[in-house]
Protein backbone atom coordinates (compact mmCIF):
# COMPACT_ATOMS: atom_id res chain seq x y z
CA UNK A 1 0.00 0.00 0.00
CA UNK A 2 2.70 2.50 1.19
CA UNK A 3 4.73 1.71 -2.45
CA UNK A 4 1.38 2.75 -4.34
CA UNK A 5 1.15 5.92 -2.52
CA UNK A 6 4.33 6.68 -2.96
CA UNK A 7 4.56 6.05 -6.89
CA UNK A 8 1.05 7.71 -6.97
CA UNK A 9 2.96 10.95 -5.36
CA UNK A 10 5.86 10.74 -7.42
CA UNK A 11 3.15 10.89 -10.45
CA UNK A 12 1.71 13.99 -9.09
CA UNK A 13 5.29 15.22 -8.73
CA UNK A 14 6.22 14.65 -12.17
CA UNK A 15 3.54 16.02 -13.65
CA UNK A 16 3.93 19.49 -12.17
CA UNK A 17 7.39 19.07 -13.03
CA UNK A 18 6.13 18.27 -16.86
CA UNK A 19 3.78 21.37 -17.17
CA UNK A 20 6.73 24.00 -15.55
CA UNK A 21 8.94 22.96 -18.04
CA UNK A 22 6.18 23.26 -20.96
CA UNK A 23 6.11 26.98 -19.32
CA UNK A 24 9.60 27.98 -19.34
CA UNK A 25 10.27 26.33 -23.28
CA UNK A 26 7.59 28.50 -23.92
CA UNK A 27 8.16 31.70 -22.00
CA UNK A 28 11.68 31.76 -23.08
CA UNK A 29 12.81 34.48 -25.67
CA UNK A 30 16.39 33.18 -27.25
CA UNK A 31 17.58 36.94 -28.00
CA UNK A 32 16.72 38.50 -24.77
CA UNK A 33 13.88 40.52 -23.18
CA UNK A 34 12.94 42.20 -26.00
CA UNK A 35 12.88 39.22 -28.24
CA UNK A 36 10.14 37.28 -29.21
CA UNK A 37 9.44 34.23 -27.03
CA UNK A 38 9.08 30.69 -28.42
CA UNK A 39 5.57 30.48 -28.16
CA UNK A 40 5.46 33.36 -30.48
CA UNK A 41 7.94 31.77 -32.89
CA UNK A 42 5.56 28.90 -33.05
CA UNK A 43 2.21 30.17 -33.45
CA UNK A 44 3.81 32.73 -35.66
CA UNK A 45 3.96 29.77 -38.21
CA UNK A 46 0.31 29.90 -38.44
CA UNK A 47 -0.34 26.84 -38.08
CA UNK A 48 -2.05 27.30 -34.96
CA UNK A 49 -1.29 26.75 -31.14
CA UNK A 50 1.69 24.40 -30.18
CA UNK A 51 0.69 21.36 -28.56
CA UNK A 52 3.30 20.17 -25.88
CA UNK A 53 4.10 17.39 -23.88
CA UNK A 54 6.77 16.14 -22.00
CA UNK A 55 8.92 13.62 -19.63
CA UNK A 56 11.09 14.44 -16.38
CA UNK A 57 14.06 13.12 -17.26
CA UNK A 58 15.83 13.57 -13.87
CA UNK A 59 13.52 14.43 -11.11
CA UNK A 60 16.85 15.00 -8.60
CA UNK A 61 17.77 17.65 -10.87
CA UNK A 62 14.89 19.00 -12.11
CA UNK A 63 15.66 18.19 -16.04
CA UNK A 64 12.40 17.94 -18.10
CA UNK A 65 12.44 16.85 -22.45
CA UNK A 66 9.78 19.03 -23.47
CA UNK A 67 8.43 18.18 -27.17
CA UNK A 68 5.94 20.72 -29.13
CA UNK A 69 4.31 19.95 -32.33
CA UNK A 70 2.06 21.80 -34.57
CA UNK A 71 -1.41 20.98 -35.99
CA UNK A 72 -1.32 19.18 -39.39
CA UNK A 73 2.84 19.56 -39.04
CA UNK A 74 4.47 15.84 -39.84
CA UNK A 75 7.80 15.28 -38.29
CA UNK A 76 9.44 14.85 -34.80
CA UNK A 77 8.07 18.67 -34.04
CA UNK A 78 10.78 21.01 -31.68
CA UNK A 79 11.99 19.39 -28.58
CA UNK A 80 13.72 21.69 -25.43
CA UNK A 81 15.85 20.18 -22.32
CA UNK A 82 14.76 22.36 -19.37
CA UNK A 83 16.49 22.79 -15.96
CA UNK A 84 13.61 23.70 -13.82
CA UNK A 85 15.69 25.62 -11.22
CA UNK A 86 15.94 28.34 -13.82
CA UNK A 87 19.87 28.96 -13.53
CA UNK A 88 20.42 27.76 -17.24
CA UNK A 89 17.78 28.65 -19.91
CA UNK A 90 16.13 25.84 -22.06
CA UNK A 91 18.29 24.59 -24.86
CA UNK A 92 17.15 22.72 -28.27
CA UNK A 93 17.58 19.43 -28.28
CA UNK A 94 16.74 18.45 -31.93
CA UNK A 95 17.05 20.20 -35.24
CA UNK A 96 13.80 21.75 -35.95
CA UNK A 97 14.48 23.29 -32.53
CA UNK A 98 17.81 24.92 -32.84
CA UNK A 99 16.57 26.05 -36.55
CA UNK A 100 14.24 27.87 -34.27
CA UNK A 101 16.42 29.35 -31.50
CA UNK A 102 18.80 30.27 -34.81
CA UNK A 103 15.99 32.34 -36.49
CA UNK A 104 15.04 33.89 -33.01
CA UNK A 105 18.79 35.02 -32.43
CA UNK A 106 18.64 37.10 -35.48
Amino acid sequence: MLAAILVWLQGRFDQSDVKKGIALALAHRPAGRDGKSVFDALVGFGRGDPRCDGKVVSSLLGDVDVRCVLPGEQGAGYEFRVLLDGKRPPRPANPPAQLLFDQLQR
